[in-house]
């Protein structure tokens, strides 16, 4: 039985080289990137719109591996030990608990401290893998990963324009905790078991969290309006499947502290998106942090 030690280091399997992996977890921010251009369109719940988006990318994902089956792409056994299918299940749980939390938090606080209170998962993550695996990040690596999160903090305007901590706050580190759990486990389980085994079983477990956590609200909603579905489905094929899909993958084959940069480029892309869609023109200081991030990101990669 494979040995779930946290005292060795992951090694991502797969032969994806690191600019390839830069690459698909940049192309895996726009598309979460563009998830809050589709959630103003949606017409349910907070609770709700998480279900619907997690259920229709676990569809697309179960459609896409009966199609690829008897390939290498997910040739590999789907069937994982009770213990390695224990933590998949906890990690998707985790996962919706994140979603659930964030976009509760956003209903009861300042976008700017939703926003970047959930965001310190990165940073989060980077000393976790430390602290876990093993995974000492370079100076560079850690250097651009703070910077980043000034780059993050000036662009929300935080603290200077947010109230002083509230219940919407603690939702979002609430949130922000679960995200790290999810990101650590995951990059965990990357490196033992295969891909599509992750990526089945943890949104197996996140839609059956979602389902209970909106059947505790009363049960779940369908969208009211044509508008409303094609917002859930665009969530769930662009910004879950293909963007977390795509993060899940990348950020095992990465350092962590390095992956994390890449994870806050997502909200500089929203930016430029409603920027681009609602001709919502960034404030200074978003422009300013939006900037840092960017100069954070070729940090990185130097």
């Amino acid at each position: 039985m494979t040995s779930l030690s946290f005292r060795r280091p992951v090694l991502a399997r797969g032969s994806l080289r690191p600019a390839q992996a830069v690459l698909l977890l940049l192309l895996a921010q726009v598309a979460i990137g563009v998830g809050p251009l589709m959630v103003r369109q949606v017409d349910v719940g907070p609770a709700d719109s998480a279900f619907w988006r997690l259920t229709i990318a676990l569809l697309a994902w179960i459609g896409l591996a009966l199609w690829l089956r008897g390939r290498s792409a997910a040739g590999a056994s789907l069937r994982p030990t009770v213990k390695m299918g224990a933590l998949m299940l906890g990690a998707g749980a985790a996962f919706a608990a994140d979603l659930t939390a964030y976009h509760f938090a956003l209903t009861h606080t300042a976008i700017a401290n939703a926003t970047f209170l959930a965001n310190l998962s990165p940073l989060l993550v980077a000393l976790g893998a430390w602290a876990l695996f093993q995974e000492k990040p370079t100076a560079r690596a850690l250097l651009a990963l703070i910077v980043a999160l000034i780059g993050a903090a000036v662009m929300t305007g935080w603290p200077h324009k947010a109230a002083s901590l509230s219940f919407g706050d603690g939702l979002a580190i609430i949130a922000c905790l679960f995200y790290t759990l999810y990101l650590l486990l995951t990059r965990r389980l990357a490196g033992l078991v295969s891909d599509w085994t992750v990526i089945l079983w943890t949104s197996l477990g996140a839609v059956g969290t979602a389902l209970l956590l909106a059947a505790l609200r009363g049960g779940v909603e369908f969208p009211h309006s044509p508008a409303g579905w094609a917002a859930v489905i665009g969530l769930g094929l662009i910004s879950q499947a293909m963007g977390q899909g795509l993060t899940l993958i990348t950020l095992a084959r990465l350092p962590a502290a390095s992956g994390g940069v890449m994870l806050l480029a997502g909200p500089v892309l929203a930016m430029l998106g409603g920027w681009a869609v609602y001709a919502e023109t960034p404030s200074l200081d978003q422009a300013l942090g939006g900037a840092v991030i960017l100069g954070a990101l070729v940090l990185a990669r130097r």
